[in-house]
């Protein structure tokens, strides 16, 4: 299916083929959080929040290298795509040069690698109330097991330590959402038109 791990091209659209299922993961659990009503939140949701954007941009990071990895590749320079397969993957590549600065900005942002300075930062402006440790007690062996509740305002306290004083948090969760979001619908269509134009007739139903 794949040559044999001699294709260059068919190795990297397998790459980006993993990248974009762990963007969709990733994507799909922020909407879950979102889309819980209000009274179900809990102290673990901000938790996930912050976890899933980290790893949504941290993603959208190595797409654009594999995205990148996979045109400069020969085999590609000389398919012949269809021209709708050809405009998904040419917007997809834009989108993502275009955004590239701010997506690492915004990376960093949110803890892509949780630090040292920033966890000290945290603990060192904690309040008197920072969530709690719980036993999850269940019949189950691989459900139960410790919870680090005050782990959330951790994250919240070293992404606190990168932003500037006049920086809203909410604001840049926000624009973290959106790229994620738009960036998610264009590895979608390119990945779409790779399928269509290098896999299909191996892998299509």
């Amino acid at each position: 299916m794949f040559k044999e791990g001699e294709s260059e091209l068919l190795i990297g659209i397998a790459r980006l083929a993993v990248l974009y299922e762990d963007l969709r993961l990733e994507l799909d659990s922020l909407r879950a959080v979102q889309d819980k009503p209000d009274e179900e939140h809990n102290s673990a949701d901000q938790y996930r929040v912050m976890y899933f954007m980290r790893r949504g941009l941290s993603t959208l990071i190595e797409f654009r290298g594999g995205l990148t990895t996979v045109c400069l590749t020969p085999e590609f320079k000389r398919a012949t795509l269809s021209a709708m397969d050809e405009g998904y993957v040419s917007r997809a590549d834009r989108y993502l040069q275009e955004h590239w600065e701010r997506i690492k900005e915004l990376r960093n942002e949110f803890g892509g690698h949780v630090q040292l300075p920033g966890v000290r930062f945290a603990t060192a402006h904690f309040s008197d109330v920072v969530g709690s440790v719980t036993w999850q007690r269940s019949t189950d062996d691989d459900a139960g097991g410790l919870s680090c509740e005050f782990a959330g305002h951790v994250v919240a306290g070293a992404i606190s330590s990168k932003l500037t004083t006049a920086t809203d948090v909410r604001e840049e969760l926000r624009s973290a959402l959106e790229i994620i979001s738009a960036g998610f619908l264009h590895a979608q269509a390119a990945m779409t038109a790779l399928v269509h134009a290098f896999l299909w007739d191996r892998f299509g139903q």
